[in-house]
């Protein structure tokens, strides 16, 4: 079924797998449900390597070295004010951070080793390209998942 804009951006997905770009690992999240009718989705993805991380968009990428996995993660009360911040998963120290900056929405574009680039607000009249260092993302201290 073709949807048309905006439900056919990634943010709008019922369920979404990626395999690292390597072949190693793979994250999906299936299923996620809207926040509210008309809204983007929101669920948990679960990577192979048993890494969960809830309240996610179904709309998360993988770094081109299959290490960091960067997935939009609403804030706890987000069903009050929605809000957003971008976390970058890392699958081999099994640690994350997340971004200053947050959003309604983020989507993800392209994630290479210097740089992770994210549309904020992908379906408003003027959505923003974000470009933020990972290098300096994840020098903040991490937070351990389980």
């Amino acid at each position: 079924m073709e949807y048309q804009w905006p439900y056919n951006q990634p943010i709008f997905r019922s369920e979404f797998s990626a395999e690292s770009p390597d072949g190693k690992l793979t994250a999906i999240v299936d299923p996620a449900y809207e926040i509210s009718m008309g809204n983007p989705t929101i669920g948990t993805p679960v990577i192979s390597n048993g890494i969960t991380l809830s309240r996610c968009n179904p709309a998360f990428i993988w770094s081109e070295d299959s290490r960091f996995v960067a997935v939009p993660r609403f804030n706890k009360g987000a069903w009050r004010f929605r809000r957003q911040r971008v976390v970058i998963i890392d699958v081999v120290q099994r640690t994350a951070v997340a971004s200053h900056e947050r959003a309604f929405y983020f989507q993800p574009e392209s994630f290479t080793s210097e740089c992770l680039k994210v549309q904020q607000e992908p379906f408003s009249r003027k959505p923003k390209i974000i470009s933020w260092d990972t290098q300096g993302m994840l020098a903040f201290r991490p937070s351990y998942l389980c």
